[in-house]
């Protein structure tokens, strides 16, 4: 999954980085983002469906 970004998408992902910087922090941030760039994509959708399951 390294495709580069359309440019038109690029604003919208640096708008949300720049957020979850500023509410996690440098090191929080850094450590969420290996940790999610290590995940298994079918254990990311299982695990945000269940997630989603149980606030309904």
């Amino acid at each position: 999954m390294d495709a580069p970004l359309p440019e038109s998408e690029r604003a919208d992902i640096d708008r949300v980085t720049a957020a979850a910087l500023a509410a996690l922090g440098r090191a929080a941030f850094t450590e969420e983002y290996e940790r999610g760039t290590a995940t298994d994509p079918t254990e990311a959708a299982r695990t945000a469906a269940a997630e989603l399951s149980r606030r309904a």
